[in-house]
């Protein structure tokens, strides 16, 4: 049995990170991920008030629901982390569903008398779900690495301790420790590892959130809306000097890998630095994400030209350190209205098609479209 002094602990913390997750995280950036992430931690609370009622009037059901929400909880995170991914699937109906399984599989070995041979098999269950989280976090790439570090180093401290609670079934099985000894481990390591997981969840989750615009795909809103206004006065007025650009750092996960968390974000500092300086003032500028902006500029071809001209040698010369050989530079999409016309939606999906082919061409250089709408 858990002595309440381990209780009471993941109590509070639990409830900490609820509170935090919600307040911090879903409420000020409400999404799909927010939303699981602060699910799976007041799922994580709920089970942690569930042990202590099980202290207080030692049911075995209440026990047997406080162990499968402590641990179902692995599957809703995964789902969150593939929605922050904004993966086409995330699996929300498999993650709630593996909390009701979980929790009926265990109720049921508790009434054939084989708890602690299901509590862990439902925890290596858990363990693969643990697996898939890290498998998610690192598709997330080199630039995001720091801020999920916390909760990789505890998703697969999770794998290791499963592997240590089938390990102690096997010697409970043969004889070489008894089994009140084997429960007592078993819970203790539950409850520290609840409080672990739960905090390093936390800072991974809401690092994760602040740095959303890392993954960003679109424009904002505003920029939009401005955009689409000058657009639409633009036509009326039959301007044909406008363009959209979509400029991009080249090779970020790459710079990100060779060089420090510090010199990257000097990098975007600069980089974001240059675009202000080269730009006139009235253009239009979205910073979709710190290695990605699009620009609608008023300036004829040529001026055009002239402007992506100092920006590209701007961005060559930027300088990290002598100790990093990494070389900075920069792709460029150029759409003018006149070749593809005024529709904005048009104009981004033609700016995002040149940029890549800039990119796919060796970098440093811009690709225009030509033609006429």
């Amino acid at each position: 049995m858990i002595t309440p002094s381990l209780v009471m602990p993941v109590i509070a913390i639990t409830t900490v990170c609820t509170i935090v997750s919600i307040a911090l995280g879903f409420l000020p950036r409400p999404s799909r991920a927010t939303v699981l992430w602060s699910a799976a931690f007041a799922t994580t609370m709920i089970a942690s008030y569930f042990w202590l009622a099980y202290e207080l009037f030692m049911s075995s059901w209440l026990r047997d629901l406080a162990a499968a929400l402590a641990i179902a909880p692995m599957a809703l995170i995964w789902s969150g982390v593939r929605a922050y991914r904004r993966t086409p699937r995330t699996y929300v109906w498999l993650s709630s569903a593996f909390i009701v399984v979980i929790t009926l599989i265990l109720l049921g070995s508790t009434a054939i008398g084989l708890y602690g041979i299901g509590f862990r098999v439902l925890f290596c269950s858990t363990a693969v779900f643990a697996a898939l989280i890290v498998w998610e976090l690192a598709k997330l790439g080199p630039r995001l690495l720091d801020e999920a570090f916390p909760l990789i180093a505890a998703a697969s401290l999770l794998v290791v301790v499963a592997l240590i609670y089938v390990a102690s079934g096997i010697l409970v099985a043969c004889g070489v420790i008894g089994v009140d000894a084997s429960a007592t481990f078993v819970g203790t390591l539950n409850f520290i590892g609840i409080a672990v997981f739960a905090v390093c969840t936390l800072v991974t989750t809401l690092l994760l959130t602040v740095k959303s615009d890392e993954t960003a795909i679109a424009p904002t809103t505003m920029f939009e809306a401005s955009a689409r206004r000058r657009l639409i006065r633009a036509e009326a007025a039959q301007e044909p000097w406008w363009s959209l650009l979509d400029i991009r750092l080249d090779d970020p996960d790459e710079i990100r890998t060779a060089s420090s968390t510090a010199a990257f974000n000097d990098v975007a500092q600069l980089f974001a630095i240059h675009i202000d300086d080269v730009f006139p003032a009235d253009a239009d500028i979205d910073r979709v994400t710190p290695t990605r902006f699009l620009i609608l500029v008023p300036r004829p071809q040529g001026g055009v030209r002239e402007l992506l001209t100092e920006l590209l040698e701007r961005v060559s010369s930027t300088n990290i350190g002598t100790q990093y050989a990494v070389r900075i530079s920069a792709s460029i999409g150029w759409v003018p209205v006149s070749a593809v016309g005024y529709d904005f939606g048009v104009l981004v999906a033609m700016a995002d098609a040149s940029v890549l082919a800039a990119q796919s061409a060796g970098g440093d250089r811009w690709e225009r479209v030509h033609g006429t709408a």
